[in-house]
């Protein structure tokens, strides 16, 4: 019978193996397990992806060649060490040798046990470069380093580290939601309900994205584009480890070729462009070059709802704490 340690090892090294996660296929693999060991397999999952910068880092300090270990291997290393430097619930021993028994060869088993052994001792290096404390991609660092209008790098790195919560809305309000068991607050920028514990699936209740549910409000057409995602790595670690720089400008391009076929099949007076990505190229550089339109201020309609996005001359960069969720939007209007 497997356990939540057991899946969650299967599924990352699938990851590796492969570059992506099936969410079905987790979702399968832990229905079988009790609620407590589904958000700790969950978490074990989610948490390893997103701190794997820094445990790599870590690991390496006792490993001469990781990159030569096994997949399957190197992942039960990788829980191991998540579990000693960062869960605060799990014991030592337990961390380690949890995650020996997870491997099947002996020598490898000796290797883990010595490593994570070492790794309880030595805890987590103080003085590490910025990128690696926060575990990110150095590329990535660099890149919003250079960016003005990101302000808050160290904020913005430090929420990409926390599971994400979710936000829902609700028909007949706060009573609804009490009724069916959901544990939330009210969020402070809309209508909408911060959940922190799921409750009953009913009829009314349903999540949604707070950023999109407060552009709405205008009645505009919304042209929404995931683009790189790099606005949400916090609910999407795995994009950590899959991005690089060619990523953003490829997906600037298609975003581009998308808005502008939009627009020539069917003109509009006016519409809001939505990114969930954090990058000039599918941003700032991508709404001045759309044909024919030119962008529109919209700073009072975002204070209205407690939003301080800060201005780039044609949209509003959205940072955590001063905006529902990290992003940019853009006003767009149609040049007479």
């Amino acid at each position: 019978m497997q356990t939540s340690r057991s899946i969650a090892l299967e599924v990352l090294s699938f990851f590796d193996s492969n570059g992506y996660i099936s969410s079905k296929k987790v979702e399968m693999a832990i229905s079988t397990l009790s609620f407590k060991d589904r958000a700790f397999c969950s978490n074990l999952i989610f948490e390893t992806l997103r701190k794997r910068i820094r445990i790599d880092y870590e690991l390496s300090k006792y490993l001469s060649k990781p990159g030569r270990l096994p997949v399957s291997v190197l992942n039960a290393l990788r829980m191991g060490a998540l579990q000693l430097l960062f869960l605060d619930n799990v014991p030592p021993y337990a961390a380690i040798h949890s995650s020996v028994q997870l491997i099947g060869v002996e020598e490898f088993r000796r290797l883990a046990n010595a490593v994570l052994r070492k790794l309880s001792s030595g805890g987590l290096t103080r003085d590490v470069p910025a990128h690696v404390k926060h575990s990110h991609p150095e590329w990535l660092f660099d890149l919003w380093r250079g960016i003005e209008y990101i302000t808050d790098l160290e904020g913005l790195m430090e929420y990409n580290q926390t599971p994400p919560l979710e936000t829902y809305y609700s028909k007949s309000g706060e009573r609804a939601m009490l009724e069916n068991g959901y544990v939330f607050e009210k969020s402070k920028f809309s209508d909408l309900f911060v959940v922190f514990q799921k409750g009953r699936p009913a009829d009314g209740i349903e999540r949604r994205d707070e950023m999109e549910f407060i552009l709405q409000k205008p009645g505009l057409p919304i042209f929404k584009y995931s683009g790189s995602q790099t606005a949400r790595l916090n609910s999407k670690p795995w994009l950590f480890h899959t991005l690089g720089r060619e990523s953003l400008i490829r997906s600037a391009e298609e975003i581009r070729a998308s808005i502008v076929g939009r627009l020539k099949e069917s003109p509009l007076e006016e519409f809001i462009y939505y990114s969930q990505a954090l990058s000039l190229e599918e941003n700032t550089l991508l709404v001045r070059e759309i044909p024919g339109y030119a962008a529109m201020q919209m700073g009072a309609f975002l204070k209205d709802f407690g939003i301080d996005g800060l201005f780039d001359g044609y949209g509003y960069w959205l940072l955590p704490d001063s905006s529902p969720l990290p992003g940019y939007i853009c006003l767009l209007g149609r040049i007479k």
